[in-house]
């Protein structure tokens, strides 16, 4: 079996974290950190590591530009980051761009959309 390193504490001048929570905007912007990475916009950071407290990660991330993606107005994301004294970010609430949790599928359409605006923040 292959040992792949899932790249958690490598330092990042670009970063993404996304909320990924279990409601449709939650679900998209969890994709759309996802196609950050792919496309080589940033590296996608899990925030659960931010909400553990796990110091050499999130000192891994100290430094980089990081982008932190929620879906609803409960911003859990942000409110991760302050928790932990990560401060220097740029945000971005997918309901201030129009989309309503329990109305957004996570399609292709939307994706691109968010994508697009995601890319001029980093």
């Amino acid at each position: 079996m292959e040992n792949r390193s899932s790249g958690c504490d490598e330092k990042s001048t670009k970063v993404v974290f996304a909320c990924s929570g279990a409601a449709d905007v939650g679900e998209l912007t969890d994709l759309v950190a996802r196609k950050l990475q792919k496309k080589g916009n940033a590296q996608m950071k899990c925030l659960a590591f931010v909400g553990a407290g796990i110091t050499d990660m999130i000192d891994s991330v100290r430094g980089a530009k990081i982008l932190v993606i929620d879906g609803c107005p409960k911003d859990c994301g942000k409110l991760v980051m302050c928790k932990n004294e990560i401060s220097d970010f740029t945000h971005l609430r997918l309901t201030e761009l129009g989309y309503a949790k329990g109305k957004t599928p996570a399609d292709t359409h939307n994706v691109d959309a968010v994508y697009e605006v995601a890319c001029t923040l980093l």
